[in-house]
């Protein structure tokens, strides 16, 4: 079965103004640089008996920041994922998941049509994501793009149009 992607419709908004971007390897490649020279640096500090906790901390911190930016490091360049830029904005959208019960579906896609985002996010969520709200917006500009989906079938199906704000 074919999975529905909020994505691709971003894309395919007018102008382009959506576009599928791959993240930057800047952040994953600072966290391995930082790991490394405190590697380095537990090595320069002679080992005594007062030091002893120190060099256990920078083994501790200096694996866990390799691991951690390597991970990252590797995720963001063998893997196939990417993230909605808005190139107005020169900025990646953030994703906001909004769930709520079945029965306040009514509520809700008044909302949605409404454009209150503000209202639908302090509208009262449930754990249960039978009703899902999608919202990505822009940390710049008041540019806002969301969608219902509902669950059927152990499916996400949208029920809704794609409600866009700039």
């Amino acid at each position: 079965m074919a999975k529905y992607d909020m994505c691709e419709a971003l894309y395919a908004l007018p102008n382009g103004m959506i576009e599928k971007r791959r993240k930057s390897i800047v952040t994953p490649v600072a966290i391995l640089i930082v790991g490394l020279v405190l590697g380095i640096i537990n090595f320069l500090i002679v080992g005594t008996q007062d030091t002893v906790n120190l060099k256990s901390a920078l083994v501790l911190f200096s694996a866990s920041f390799v691991m951690v930016g390597g991970a990252m490091l590797f995720a963001r360049v063998a893997g196939h994922s990417s993230a909605p830029y808005h190139k107005k904005d020169h900025c990646y959208l953030n994703r906001n998941e909004l769930k709520f019960n079945k029965e306040q579906k009514n509520s809700v896609l008044d909302l949605l049509k409404k454009g209150d985002f503000t209202t639908l996010r302090n509208f009262p969520s449930d754990g249960i994501s039978a009703l899902l709200v999608v919202i990505y917006t822009s940390p710049k500009s008041g540019f806002t793009v969301a969608q219902a989906f509902e669950y059927i079938d152990l499916e996400l199906h949208p029920i809704s149009e794609l409600k866009i704000i700039e």
